[in-house]
C-alpha cells in the first residue's frame, strides 16, 4: 500500500478538526421528548382548567386564570414611559400631595438650577403634571415632565424628558448648544411646548381597564390600562411578565419599532456556540406561525449551577415574530419562558412544551386593534 504523505495527513487532521468544531458549535442536535403521557396531560389540563384572555399591545392571547402580570412599569409610547397601579382615590390624592411636597423641597447642587420643581399644571381633579429637575446634580435645563392621572380606579404615572434653555440664567449654555458648528435650529433649545402637548394628548387618551378586559376600539393595551389611538403611528414598547408559582415566568414583549437585520434562526451559529458552552439541549427549533406571522422558535433546556446534573434545570424557551419586518401593523413579538434563579421546574419536558404551545399558539392580533 502506498504511504500517505505526512503533509496530507496534517491537512486531513485539520479538516476533521474544523468539521468537529463546526458540528460542536453550529449543528443543533434536537432532543425531542417523548409524547405526553396521560398523567402529564391531566396535569396540564388542570393548569388550564380555567383560562382568561389577556391584551398586551395590539395582541391578545389566553393564559391560565392563575397567571397575573406583575410588571406594571414597562410601557413606553414614543418617549413617554408609563407605570400603573390600581388605587383607591384617597390614596391617589395623598400620593399627589406628598409628591408635590417632596418636589417643592428638592435641592440642587448648583443654586442656578433651583427651584427643583419648576411648574405645576393642574389639568383637572384627576390629572396633574409636574415640571421638575431630573435630579439634584443635572442642570436645570434638562428636566422631566411627570404626569399623574387617575382614571377607572387606576393611577398612572407618565414621565418624559425635556430640554428647556428658555430661562435667561442658561443663556451661555443655550448659546453653546446652538453654536454654528452644531447645526441645531433655535427650536431645539426648548422642546418643552411640544413635549408637554404630547404628554397632555396621551393622558387624554389613557383609560383604566381590568386585567381581563379586552378593548374593542383601535389602540394599545398596557398594564391596567388602554391607550386609544390618536393621530399618527406611535412607537410602542410594552412588556408583561407572568410568574407561575415560583416555577417559571412567561414573558411577553411587544415592540413595533425594533427591526433586526437577521432572525434568531439566522443567528444560530452564535446561539448554538453559547448553548454548547452551557451544555444546553434543544427540544425544538425552527420556523413556525404565531399570531399569523412567521416566527423563529428555539426551545432548549440546560443544567444550572445549583443543579448541574439536571439537564432540564434551566428553561430557555424563545419565539420571535416580525424580527425583520416590524412596523406599526406588524409589531415585533418576543415570547420567552424562563426560570432564572428559580429551582428546576416540576414539569417534565413534554409538559413544558405543551404549556408553551397552548399559550403561544393562542396569540392573535386583537380585533379592531388598528
Amino acid at each position: 500500500m502506498k504511504k500517505i504523505p505526512p503533509q496530507l495527513l496534517i491537512s486531513l487532521a485539520l479538516v476533521l478538526l474544523a468539521a468537529g468544531f463546526y458540528i460542536h458549535n453550529y449543528v443543533t442536535f434536537v432532543h425531542t421528548p417523548p409524547a405526553l403521557k396521560d398523567k402529564e396531560k391531566r396535569m396540564v389540563d388542570t393548569l388550564f382548567a380555567s383560562n382568561k384572555t389577556q391584551c398586551v399591545g395590539r395582541y391578545v392571547f389566553e393564559v391560565p386564570a392563575s397567571f397575573k402580570n406583575t410588571l406594571t412599569d414597562r410601557a413606553q409610547i414614543n418617549d413617554i414611559r408609563i407605570s400603573s397601579q390600581r388605587l383607591y382615590r384617597p390614596s391617589f390624592e395623598q400620593r399627589i400631595r406628598l409628591r408635590e411636597e417632596e418636589l417643592q423641597n428638592g435641592h440642587t447642587v448648583r443654586a442656578v438650577d433651583q427651584p427643583f420643581l419648576k411648574q405645576v399644571y393642574r389639568l383637572s381633579e384627576n390629572a396633574v403634571i409636574f415640571d421638575r429637575n431630573q435630579n439634584e446634580s443635572v442642570g436645570g435645563a434638562f428636566r422631566i415632565l411627570e404626569g399623574h392621572l387617575y382614571v377607572g380606579g387606576v393611577a398612572f404615572t407618565l414621565t418624559q424628558e425635556i430640554l428647556d434653555y428658555s430661562d435667561p440664567r442658561f443663556a451661555k449654555e443655550r448659546a453653546f448648544w446652538l453654536r454654528k458648528e452644531a447645526g441645531r435650529p433655535d427650536w431645539m433649545a426648548n422642546n418643552k411646548p411640544q413635549k408637554l402637548a404630547e404628554l397632555q394628548d396621551l393622558m387624554s387618551r389613557l383609560s383604566g381597564r381590568k386585567d381581563d378586559e379586552i378593548p374593542t376600539q383601535p389602540g394599545t393595551c398596557i398594564s391596567e390600562g388602554f391607550i386609544h389611538d390618536g393621530v399618527g403611528t406611535p412607537k410602542e414598547d410594552i412588556t408583561f411578565v407572568y410568574p407561575h408559582n415560583s416555577v417559571f415566568s412567561f414573558v411577553v414583549w411587544s415592540n413595533n419599532a425594533l427591526k433586526e437585520s437577521t432572525t434568531m434562526l439566522e443567528r444560530s451559529g452564535e446561539i448554538q456556540s453559547y448553548f454548547s458552552q452551557i451544555n444546553a439541549r434543544t427540544l425544538r427549533k425552527g420556523k413556525t406561525q404565531i399570531a399569523g406571522f412567521e416566527t423563529s422558535e428555539w426551545l432548549a433546556t440546560a443544567p444550572s449551577e445549583k443543579s448541574p446534573d439536571n439537564a432540564s434545570a434551566q428553561l430557555l424557551f424563545t419565539a420571535v415574530a416580525n424580527e425583520k419586518t416590524a412596523d406599526f401593523r406588524h409589531p415585533n413579538l418576543d415570547l420567552t419562558l424562563n426560570n432564572h434563579a428559580l429551582p428546576p421546574p416540576v414539569y417534565s419536558d413534554a409538559e413544558l412544551l405543551e404549556i408553551w404551545d397552548r399559550i403561544t399558539r393562542s396569540f392573535r392580533i386583537r380585533s379592531n386593534a388598528f
